[in-house]
């Protein structure tokens, strides 16, 4: 795969506490008194659609209700042309918006554009625009920005620039829409490259639960945990590629430890890798729970209550782990297509998870995948285009695909490509 990947950023499920604190109930009897079902959190389901339409690049943001995706026919409430959306703002229009994250308070959104390097700020509220950045390529190669992740203190995205094989800061003031680039915070990650690093491309940065850390998994295999806060970040652990092998895309925390995938091979191949990361941040062990080979490749991940899911991009599967142990085997391996998705060749790529826990979201290649994509092996390739829905059951250890939806070609655009997917709980 090219530049690539998710990992996807936690959410918090909000309490909601049903009728007066600390009153009486009224009514005949206790035993005739029953409280008042808690109301479903509300939530919005945010994906990115990579076809390009402009010229210039842009692509289209789709946004769905939470009330509307229980619908037969779901439509978005909202739908953002990113190229129309970039003009004039900042750096202007990116070129294959490949990842989403929000900030901890939800009232912004962050895209990375993989292929041009650009990094935009969303302003939640009205949908718009309000901040555009084009990172630079190095001697080491072109920009990419691959994924971003927002600090846990709320003022600065930490960007993946994947080609350029550096960690960059943006400082961010999310409440007066003030951003602007911190150079002074840049790591080069290639001058760290030794005998056990060789190709420090940075993928997908995340946090630690308690935001004192970064845990990067490296294109080239291998991993670094990082301080962010530090100026320049700083480098606290690391883990090499004889240890976490090529390819190393998505990772999650699952309490002190990380959970990571790599796809393995280089430019040619792909296959399936899980590994198990431990003694973070500043004495990082891997331990491989599971390896494949063949028409495989292990990519997106989530948390589902105690239970680890993975999507084989290419063999179009879904393994469910139980993360309490190791085992080497999932509890649970099940085919995607499946379901409302039988017969079909879904491509799946990124997940999130609803607040209540309950429902999956699942991001599906299209025909003509726009990144990612190994042109003699076709991994990424979809007939879908859209994401499924996916009903959570036995608390994670099993699923269902209920339905999907396939996205619509937008104005300007030639081809349909989904890829980053998130879901923003509304406050």
């Amino acid at each position: 795969m090219s530049a690539h990947g998710r990992l996807l950023a936690p959410l918090a499920a909000l309490s909601i506490l049903a009728g007066a604190c600390g009153g009486t109930a009224v009514g005949p009897s206790p035993a005739a008194a029953s409280p008042s079902p808690s109301p479903a959190q509300a939530y919005e389901l945010w994906v990115a659609d990579q076809g390009e339409t402009s010229p210039a690049g842009g692509g289209t943001l789709h946004i769905y209700r939470s009330d509307d995706l229980a619908k037969a026919d779901p439509k978005p409430s909202h739908t953002v042309n990113l190229a129309e959306a970039g003009l004039g703002i900042g750096d202007g229009v990116g070129k294959h918006p490949h990842s989403i994250t929000f900030n901890p308070t939800l009232t912004h959104a962050v895209i990375s554009y993989v292929t041009s390097g650009h990094v935009q700020v969303i302003r939640v509220a009205d949908r718009k625009i309000v901040a555009s950045f084009k990172f630079p390529g190095s001697a080491a190669g072109a920009a990419q920005a691959h994924a971003s992740a927002v600090t846990p203190a709320n003022d600065a995205i930490i960007v993946a620039n994947q080609g350029a094989k550096k960690l960059q800061r943006i400082k961010a003031d999310f409440a007066n829409d003030k951003y602007s680039l911190d150079p002074a915070g840049d790591l080069d990650l290639s001058a760290l490259e030794d005998a056990t690093h060789t190709g420090n491309l940075p993928v997908i940065p995340v946090f630690s639960k308690d935001g004192k850390f970064m845990y990067v998994p490296q294109r080239g295999g291998g991993s670094y945990t990082i301080d962010a806060t530090a100026t320049p970040m700083k480098v606290l652990g690391t883990v090499g590629k004889a240890d976490i092998g090529l390819q190393s895309c998505c990772a999650t925390f699952v309490g002190d430890a990380v959970w990571t995938t790599a796809q393995g091979g280089a430019t040619s191949t792909t296959s399936f890798n899980l590994y198990k990361v431990t003694g973070l941040p500043n004495a990082p062990t891997a331990k491989k729970i599971l390896s494949r080979t063949g028409s495989v490749e292990s990519h997106g991940v989530l948390l589902v209550g105690k239970y680890l899911w993975v999507v084989d991009r290419f063999a179009n599967t879904l393994d469910i782990f139980d993360t309490t142990g190791e085992a080497g085997e999932p509890v649970k391996s099940m085919t995607l297509a499946s379901g409302a998705l039988a017969g079909r060749d879904p491509a799946p790529d990124i997940m999130d998870l609803a607040p209540d826990g309950k429902t999956v979201f699942l991001s599906l290649r299209g025909k003509a995948p726009v990144t990612s994509n190994i042109k003699d092996l076709n991994n990424s390739v979809g007939d879908v285009g859209g994401f499924a829905i996916l009903a959570v059951k036995d608390d994670g250890r099993d699923a269902t695909v209920s339905s999907f939806i396939a996205l619509p070609l937008s104005a300007g655009a030639n081809v349909v490509d989904p890829h980053g997917l998130r879901v923003r709980v509304v406050r």
